[in-house]
């Protein structure tokens, strides 16, 4: 062991036919790039004694008995000496099989975590996406990981505490969520709130076992390397946890509703453009054509205009490209309540025939309504330069209101689809019985029925989709045509992998499919508002990679939850977490209801540095009643400190916390609507976090609730 020095050395044992080789180089990639020295190590090797020229020994995914078997008793005792005489032990998937209590003759051959596996005879219960609860977020191992993660799951142990006297118990540092029972045989319900992730210790050593493969899940990079330094015995703190990737956005992005627009009064257009430029925007995406049915332009087709004396997208597309920002008309496609209102015909229902409470979801079957729709999308494209065509809520709200007896039904009963069976399902799934999964198995296990309706709804979301591209490519095939997806369609599992968070889940519920949007869009945008649906920011950047990996480089925005009062450090962490895997944008919802910022760190003189911070209050009246900021919080991130200040900034107060840590503006108000401060500060100290120098938080006179800010 080096403890205490930078040189760190790991091993990655590689056992032809029962280690994965992908497992093994991947590991090795992810060590290095975080410049830790990682390489293979053989069985022969071990039984050499050259383990102990080494910090830790990580044991990959394959097959456990296959392991321990090409070890032998001499192997395992030499991993076993190791970690008792201080080395540590990372076991991945079958490394946590081996590390352990054994279920057959080769792996009872070393036992260092006292921990034991559920289920065993029915060790393949499947693969995929699955959800991880973290247990303790102020470990060292899952620093900067909390609430639900998403990790690539393929037939790990489902870990509980094996009561061995002889050996120290283990710290759960996470556990599982799903309940994967792909294989028919596997029991149910027995592997949430199993262990994902322990630590423990053995001797003079430590152990870390991952149930799941860390290496090959986007966004949980870091945390194998936490791991690995946490069992090593080294600090986090001694080591710059970042890979040394600079990633610059090629695209980014705001959602802009019209009503914004309006309320900054005639120069609403100029002052937003102005501001999207300044902060380094390059993409708007307009809203034209909302769920109310009345659209942001004068229309001689729309059946409402929201604001008959004022032209939204004329005067956005005129500011916008004097700034050499692109814009994107935004329709949205499922909902008008003007067109439900006029044609009762085809608005939504329930299967028991029960009314659509917004009276505003109309049927994607509807040919008049399709129609209408291609209709103001041509005008659009005729009378105005804009650079693309967007589409949002182009699927259905839910597996529930698609019921129009015209259209979807009549569809149904034409392709002899048994709609009583489809009932049936309905009800024992949402209504009667409500177990919530009865219509999404039947679906994966390929029930004819479910199947074909599920389809026929898939097919509405697509052949409307293909229409739209038709009439957007065939006017002008340089406009890009892109859409806003839901999330659950970038999961790489079914529901019998991992119930809601499932590409099954899209499916049945929406009938919005990954594979076959690939083949219509120019680019996509999956709402990965991470907050709302109770995840984290790793989740963003999991499903961000799975997403590219069906459409490609180039073809995928990530978009990021930008709105409600949680904090600004949510925010950057989800922009840090995709900025790693090398996203090629971000689209922000929505414009006026998150604050910019920008903060530019120049090194004058070993630790002393400049600080340029330019701060802008760009709130919304149709986002919060009181847009006036009262009380601004910059927050230095690493080991900077704040060094000095102006005495009075935009004529407010101004303060440093008791550590140095923190700048405090305060006024009544510091900022009203679309007002900006700028300042420069010293500050001394290094920013070894490898991510932004610091963040910084609005907070609205109202309960002082922040307000998050996206930093430039």
């Amino acid at each position: 062991m080096k403890e205490g020095t930078n040189c760190m050395n790991t091993a990655v044992l590689y056992v032809v036919g029962a280690t994965s080789q992908n497992s093994c180089g991947r590991i090795i990639d992810v060590f290095e790039a975080y410049g830790i020295n990682a390489r293979q190590i053989t069985t022969g090797e071990i039984l050499d004694g050259k383990l102990h020229g080494f910090d830790a020994i990580v044991v990959p995914g394959g097959r456990a008995t296959g392991i321990a078997e090409a070890l032998g008793k001499e192997g395992c005792n030499e991993i076993e000496s190791f970690v008792k005489n201080g080395g540590g032990y990372v076991g991945i998937c079958a490394g946590a099989f081996l590390a352990a209590r054994g279920y057959n003759d080769p792996t009872s051959k070393v036992m260092l975590v006292n921990a034991e596996a559920l289920d065993i005879m029915h060790w393949d219960r499947g693969s995929g996406d699955v959800q991880v609860k973290v247990m303790d977020s102020d470990h060292p191992v899952m620093q900067g990981y909390s609430g639900a993660i998403t990790v690539n799951y393929e037939n790990g142990p489902l870990l509980i505490p094996a009561k061995d006297d002889d050996i120290p118990p283990y710290i759960d540092l996470a556990a599982y969520i799903s309940d994967v029972h792909q294989n028919k045989d596997a029991a149910r319900g027995i592997m949430p709130g199993s262990s994902a992730i322990t630590v423990s210790g053995y001797g003079k050593g430590r152990c870390v076992l991952f149930s799941f493969h860390p290496e090959s899940t986007p966004g949980l990079e870091r945390m194998l390397v936490h791991g690995f330094l946490w069992a090593a015995k080294r600090s986090l703190d001694h080591h710059l946890l970042g890979n040394g990737k600079i990633n610059t956005f090629k695209v980014k992005g705001a959602w802009l509703w019209g009503s914004t627009v309006y309320n900054n009064g005639p120069d609403g257009a100029k002052i937003i453009t102005g501001q999207m430029k300044r902060y380094g925007f390059t993409d708007i995406f307009l809203l034209v054509d909302g769920e109310s049915g009345s659209v942001g332009y004068n229309s001689e087709i729309a059946l409402s205009v929201a604001h008959p004396d004022r032209d939204i997208l004329k005067n956005i597309v005129e500011e916008a490209h004097k700034k050499n920002l692109r814009v994107h008309a935004w329709f949205v496609i499922n909902s008008d309540m003007q067109w439900a209102h006029n044609h009762p015909d085809d608005a939504m229902r329930y299967i028991d025939g029960r009314a659509d409470e917004s009276g505003k979801r109309v049927s994607l079957l509807s040919i008049p309504y399709r129609e209408y729709v291609k209709k103001l999308i041509c005008e659009v494209i005729r009378n105005y330069d804009v650079d693309g065509i967007h589409v949002d809520y182009i699927r259905y709200m839910d597996a529930e209101i698609c019921f129009n007896e015209r259209n979807e039904v009549s569809r149904a009963k034409a392709l002899g689809i048994n709609m009583k069976r489809v009932k049936e399902f309905m009800d024992k799934t949402f209504y009667i019985e409500k177990d919530m999964k009865s219509i999404f198995e039947a679906y994966d296990n390929g029930d004819k029925d479910i199947r074909d309706w599920i389809n026929l709804r898939k097919d509405a979301v697509n052949s409307f989709a293909r229409e739209i591209r038709d009439i957007v490519k065939g006017m002008d095939p340089e406009i890009k045509y892109s859409a806003s997806l839901v999330p659950w369609g970038a999961y790489d599992s079914n529901f019998l992998a991992a119930q809601e968070n499932s590409n099954t889940f899209a499916d049945v519920e929406y009938g919005q499919n990954y594979k076959d949007a690939s083949s219509i869009y120019d680019f996509i945008i999956p709402m990965t508002y991470w907050n709302d649906f109770k995840k984290s920011p790793q989740w963003v950047s999991k499903l961000y990679e799975n997403a590219r990996s069906i459409f490609g480089k180039d073809r995928v925005l990530a978009g990021i939850q930008a709105y409600s009062t949680d904090k600004t450090g949510d925010l950057c962490d989800t922009i840090y977490s995709i900025d790693e895997i090398g996203a090629d944008g971000v689209v922000l919802f929505r414009y006026g209801a998150f604050g910019l910022g920008s903060i530019c760190m120049k090194n004058i003189d070993a630790d002393k540095n400049i600080l340029d911070i330019v701060m802008t209050n760009t709130l919304s009246p149709d986002y919060a009643a009181d847009t006036d900021i009262t009380k601004v919080e910059i927050c230095m991130m690493g080991g900077l400190a704040i060094k000095k200040l102006p005495d009075v900034i935009n004529g407010c107060e101004v303060n440093i916390s008791d550590d140095k840590k923190v700048i405090i503006i305060t006024g009544s108000p510091c900022m009203v609507r679309n007002d900006s401060i700028r300042f420069s500060a010293f500050a001394e100290g290094e920013n070894k976090t490898g991510r932004e120098c610091a963040q910084i938080k609005f907070f609205l006179a109202d309960s002082c609730r922040e307000i998050r800010v996206l930093t430039k």
